[in-house]
C-alpha cells in the first residue's frame, strides 16, 4: 500500500519510480560523514568536506536618540500610586471586617462573663 502511494507521488511529480532491490526492500541509505574520518579507504569515500560560515560583519549600533523632558513627562502615569492604592484597598477591607468580626466576639465574651459574675453572686 505504502509503495504504491509511493509511486503515485513519483508519478504525480514527473519522476521515474525507484527500482527495488532483489529482496524486496529499498536500497540502503547512503553514508555521509560530516564529523568522522574513517580508517577504512571503502569508507573514506563518503566524507563530507566540512563547510565553513560566512563571514560575519559586525553591525555598528547607533546611539539612541535622547528623550526631551516633556516626552517623559508624557510618558508617567498621572497618578502614580493608583494601582497600589486599589490592591491595597481591597485587604485593608477584608482586614477590617476581620477587626470587626474579632471586636464583636470578644465584645460578647465580655458580657458573657460579666453575666456569669452577676449570675453567681445573686447565687451567693
Amino acid at each position: 500500500r505504502l509503495k504504491a502511494l509511493r509511486q503515485a507521488k513519483e508519478a504525480a511529480e514527473g519522476r521515474a519510480p525507484e527500482e527495488e532491490t532483489k529482496d524486496g526492500g529499498e536500497e540502503p541509505p547512503v553514508l555521509k560523514f560530516r564529523n568522522y574520518l574513517p580508517k577504512d579507504e571503502v569508507l573514506a569515500e563518503a566524507v563530507v568536506k566540512a563547510t565553513k560560515a560566512p563571514e560575519f560583519e559586525p553591525v555598528e549600533a547607533k546611539p539612541l536618540a535622547v528623550a526631551e523632558e516633556d516626552d517623559i513627562h508624557d510618558l508617567l502615569p498621572t497618578r502614580e500610586n493608583i494601582d497600589l492604592k486599589n490592591h491595597v484597598e481591597r485587604k485593608m477591607q477584608k482586614l477590617e471586617r476581620k477587626t470587626q468580626r474579632a471586636m464583636i466576639e470578644l465584645m460578647q465574651a465580655e458580657e458573657d462573663r460579666r453575666m456569669q459574675e452577676r449570675g453567681e453572686q445573686a447565687d451567693e
